[in-house]
């Protein structure tokens, strides 16, 4: 099967708790100018647990956070995992306007939890927990030797999890009649995949 990458991204932070937005649009203070995108925002609440029993196991970098909300800002490549100068350029402002867009945190604190952003990738405090995270087919080292805090998830990864999801709770999953056409094709190639590997392999991204 075929999906966009950042569709097969929006559902790996969906089933993992975070209520998220595609392609959040940062703007900047001139008429008509664009500062960037995030492909996917999205926030997660530490008490997140779906069923009331044999309640589903959520993927392990996000479970970490166990006391306060997780605000993720992604950036969704179909190859190796990178961040664009949008978020690693400090003079362009970008992340101090997703936290105000945002506006989990107080307009004085803003300042300087974009620059701790731009200097090591997360931050957090008592309340908060935000991130960027990079999705992709591989490994940045580049990525990993500036920003070690930052995850780099692999599309091998996410595609495991989503096929462990499906087939770990198939009785809960099976009823999706509001889910997009993205989350349907998922599921229809989950049944008709004749194991994991098959899965994986057989679903092709593109941008």
């Amino acid at each position: 099967m075929q999906i966009k990458t950042d569709d097969l991204a929006y559902w790996f932070f969906r089933l993992n708790g975070f209520l998220s937005i595609v392609n959040f649009v940062v703007h900047t203070d001139r008429r008509g100018e664009t500062g960037t995108d995030a492909d996917v925002l999205g926030v997660r609440f530490p008490y997140r647990a779906e069923l009331f029993e044999r309640s589903m196991p959520d993927y392990r970098e996000f479970t970490k956070i166990t006391s306060r909300p997780y605000i993720a800002i992604a950036e969704v490549k179909r190859g190796l995992c990178n961040l664009n100068g949008p978020w690693t350029s400090p003079e362009r402002r970008n992340i101090h306007r997703v936290l105000r867009a945002i506006g989990a945190l107080p307009v004085e604190d803003v300042d300087f939890v974009a620059e701790k952003l731009y200097e090591q990738g997360c931050y957090k405090n008592a309340n908060h927990f935000i991130s960027l995270i990079c999705l992709g087919e591989n490994i940045n080292p580049e990525v990993r030797n500036r920003y070690p805090l930052v995850p780099q998830i692999l599309w091998s990864d996410i595609k495991s999890f989503i096929y462990q999801r499906f087939r770990n709770y198939r009785n809960v999953k099976s009823w999706h009649q509001h889910w997009d056409m993205s989350g349907h094709n998922l599921w229809n190639w989950f049944e008709n995949s004749k194991d994991e590997q098959n899965f994986i392999s057989g679903i092709e991204l593109h941008s």
